[in-house]
């Protein structure tokens, strides 16, 4: 095990986020490395949060695995915010409950159930190959799971909605909703269309997983038309935290990496990022790989 201190530096004040991580897995030794380095995992991300939560805010963490975010979320949210963490996987909710409880957490609740397009029984995949690769679709299909082919591990469970649960738990309406489900981003928000048709949530941050995608038998192309046709824009991000870049409906993303799309309005997007400070006679560096790619 190690424990790692990060300081969270925002306007009001700086915080403190401790996690006790366990090098043995392989989603924690990658957050580990990160973390050691003085950087919070997937920079891009946090970067987001670090502008966008305010104290009191509702967000909810959709894949919450250890409980990276979902500390951070609450930390930036304060006593007086609510942040709900879906984890369906066993010994990630027993991590994400210890990281709660190292950083005296009480805001979060915690949903042992998959988030989908609707409740139905269903069944969900260990990954054997890594702790952060749990799905609704069999792992073992991809052709470098070698120990998830050799060794499945399914388990039947009952998926859930956002919707559902926002109605259940009688939450404000978040701010911000992170998504990393390994391709069933979809239909995670499919569920909550409710939600986004009835309350404005200007953020929502999502992985873009194109072979977990097609399992969920949507693509790239379909999850943002899906986002479109809901009145939201599609934005990158950049792990130094900069501008998200603006990329029309048309044009087709095409990277190596697994890389987290920013869903927002230009307006929203201009709400957080207020100055573009840019100089044409220098080159922008080369960005970081991206958590599988690392």
């Amino acid at each position: 095990m190690a424990l790692v201190n990060i300081p969270v530096r925002r306007p009001g004040g700086d915080l403190t986020a401790r996690f006790d991580l366990d090098p043995q897995y392989v989603n924690e030794r990658n957050v580990l490395a990160a973390l050691q380095h003085g950087k919070f995992y997937e920079q891009d991300v946090a970067s987001v949060f670090l502008r966008a939560i305010q104290p009191g805010d509702t967000v909810l963490d959709v894949g919450a695995n250890v409980g990276i975010f979902s500390v951070l979320a609450a930390l930036l949210a304060g006593p007086e915010g609510r942040v709900v963490g879906f984890e369906p996987a066993p010994d990630n909710r027993a991590r994400l409950a210890a990281n709660l409880a190292l950083n005296d957490i009480t805001t979060v609740t915690v949903v042992d159930r998959p988030a989908s397009d609707r409740v139905t029984d269903a069944m969900f995949h260990l990954n054997s190959d890594n702790d952060g690769g749990h799905s609704l679709w069999d792992p073992g299909i991809l052709p470098a799971n070698h120990q998830s082919a050799q060794n499945p591990r399914p388990m039947v469970t009952r998926t859930t909605t956002i919707d559902t649960e926002m109605e259940r738990l009688g939450l404000a309406p978040p701010r911000l909703i992170k998504i990393d489900t390994e391709g069933a981003e979809q239909r995670v928000l499919a569920g909550a269309v409710g939600l986004l048709r009835e309350f404005e949530v200007p953020y929502i941050i999502a992985e873009l997983h194109e072979f977990g995608l097609a399992q969920m038998g949507s693509s790239p192309s379909g999850l943002r038309g899906f986002m479109s046709d809901l009145g939201y824009e599609t934005f990158l991000l950049y792990e130094d935290g900069s501008l998200p870049k603006f990329v029309p409906r048309d044009t087709k993303i095409a990277s190596k990496y697994f890389i987290n799309l920013l869903f927002s309005s230009q307006q929203d997007v201009a709400a957080l990022w207020p100055v573009e400070r840019f100089d044409p006679y220098i080159r922008e560096p080369e960005r970081a790989p991206a958590k599988d790619e690392a």
